[in-house]
């Protein structure tokens, strides 16, 4: 996996990683359709619908949280830093460039030699048994557990007759 990734970062130009440029193109695209009310500076309002959420791209914040918590502009962002005329790009993390991607996968693993790996000085296979497996403490559940929907019959202490308890028994005492 590591050499495949490390290969694939060869021919990458884009400036994100493949998975987050992906995610910004889609998020550029829902963008389109908001409108702008510039606040002041680099502050703005992005109405989307019925909802008005405030961006401000000097601190890279917007009200909605998602660029906060994913470290991509949202659609609002989006929608304000177009009007600008700035690059998505430098409003990204810089984990999610493709500089620090290649840095990711650069490293070798070098394969770990098996074919003298369990011989001992004798020449004698070591042998692996599986754990001892202790019983867990407490009683064993070995009854049914009833479902739900049965019902407990009650049954007459003083007759012995289902449907009444002793307090509701109408039969005479002998």
């Amino acid at each position: 996996m590591l050499h495949r990734r490390r290969e694939s970062t060869i021919g990458m130009v884009q400036r994100l990683s493949p998975s987050k440029e992906k995610s910004v193109a889609k998020i550029y695209a829902q963008s389109r359709n908001l409108k702008l009310r510039k606040a002041c500076g680099w502050s703005f309002e992005i109405v989307d619908g019925d909802k008005s959420f405030a961006v401000d791209l000097s601190v890279m914040t917007c009200s909605c949280r998602a660029w906060q918590i994913y470290r991509l502009p949202c659609n609002h962002a989006c929608a304000a830093i177009e009007s600008k005329s700035l690059s998505l790009y430098d409003f990204c993390d810089k984990y999610f460039t493709v500089e620090l991607y290649r840095e990711a996968y650069k490293d070798i693993l070098n394969p770990i030699p098996t074919f003298d790996m369990y011989e001992s000085n004798l020449g004698l296979q070591i042998v692996i048994n599986p754990p001892d497996v202790r019983s867990q403490p407490g009683r064993r559940r070995t009854q049914r557990i009833p479902s739900q929907v049965q019902t407990r019959v009650s049954k007459c202490g003083r007759c012995h007759r289902t449907g009444h308890n002793r307090c509701s028994c109408k039969k005479a005492m002998n």
